[in-house]
């Protein structure tokens, strides 16, 4: 099972606009000057455990990092009703963790699938709390080019079936590729994820707003990195956006839609170049 890396991370309470944020804190070790605050968010059933592997990484290189479960996602508190799920709540709570740990200095924002989404209304609507934004495996759309069943559907398949349904539908794809001890925390993640938050997140994907142009009007340094392979937009759809936004590009052979744990190394080494750059 996932847990706290005893490397320089700490279990931390952090404040959203619906209780309590759970969240890793991962710091430089001794020695180690301290560069920039980063801020990790994560995706559609995901939580503070997919960037495990990178914190130690990106402490060793000098970050600050912190990495949160959304409002109503495995360890964090959240409403019961889907109205509490909007993209604006989201959006609102990740403004709230940057005033928690930014002391009142730009950070970077990294945005995983769904986390990306919320990472690109945040910087639209609050520019100046960040140094730059990195789009992990996180598309331009979730109704077109993209290979997912449609929000709308997958938003009644869990209000119909709860939990049980969804796990159903995702463990079939990966009993034989996850270990078992993976696959139970994967399986206990979900069902403690509210049933809320995932119909919500369908809604809210369903009804996506398109930022393009506020983010390109905020000029701060962009990055699109994603997989090559079996990632849920093509390669295609990420170079087309990446053009449009006017981003730097990460590209990793081979890998789907999880670079940060297929591939967590190259993927640090590629943000540590990154966020030194957009100095």
């Amino acid at each position: 099972m996932k847990q706290a890396t005893e490397y320089a991370t700490d279990i931390v309470t952090l404040r959203g606009g619906a209780g309590k944020l759970a969240a890793w804190e991962s710091t430089p070790p001794d020695g180690v000057d301290t560069r920039d605050t980063v801020l990790l968010v994560p995706g559609f059933t995901g939580s503070k455990e997919d960037f495990e592997a990178m914190l130690p990484i990106l402490a060793a290189a000098g970050f600050r990092c912190v990495a949160y479960d959304q409002r109503g996602q495995w360890q964090s508190d959240g409403p019961d009703d889907v109205s509490g799920y909007t993209m604006d709540s989201f959006a609102e709570d990740l403004i709230a963790v940057v005033d928690q740990i930014s002391h009142g200095t730009p950070i970077h924002l990294l945005g995983h699938s769904f986390g990306g989404y919320v990472a690109r209304a945040a910087v639209a609507a609050q520019p100046d709390r960040f140094r730059s934004l990195t789009l992990l495996a996180s598309g331009p759309s979730s109704t077109s080019d993209i290979n997912f069943a449609p929000p709308q559907l997958v938003a009644q398949l869990i209000e119909s079936g709860g939990q049980q349904a969804l796990w159903e539908q995702m463990s079939q794809s990966m009993a034989a590729l996850v270990p078992p001890a993976e696959l139970e925390f994967l399986r206990n993640r979900i069902f403690a994820t509210r049933k809320a938050n995932m119909v919500g997140i369908m809604r809210v994907m369903e009804g996506w707003t398109d930022y393009t142009a506020a983010l390109r009007a905020t000029g701060l340094p962009i990055l699109i990195a994603y997989g090559s392979s079996g990632d849920l937009w093509p390669p295609s759809v990420h170079e087309r956006y990446a053009e449009e936004l006017g981003a730097r590009t990460a590209v990793y052979d081979g890998v789907g839609h999880l670079p940060n744990e297929e591939r967590p190394a190259r993927v640090c080494a590629d943000l540590v170049a990154f966020w030194t750059d957009s100095h």
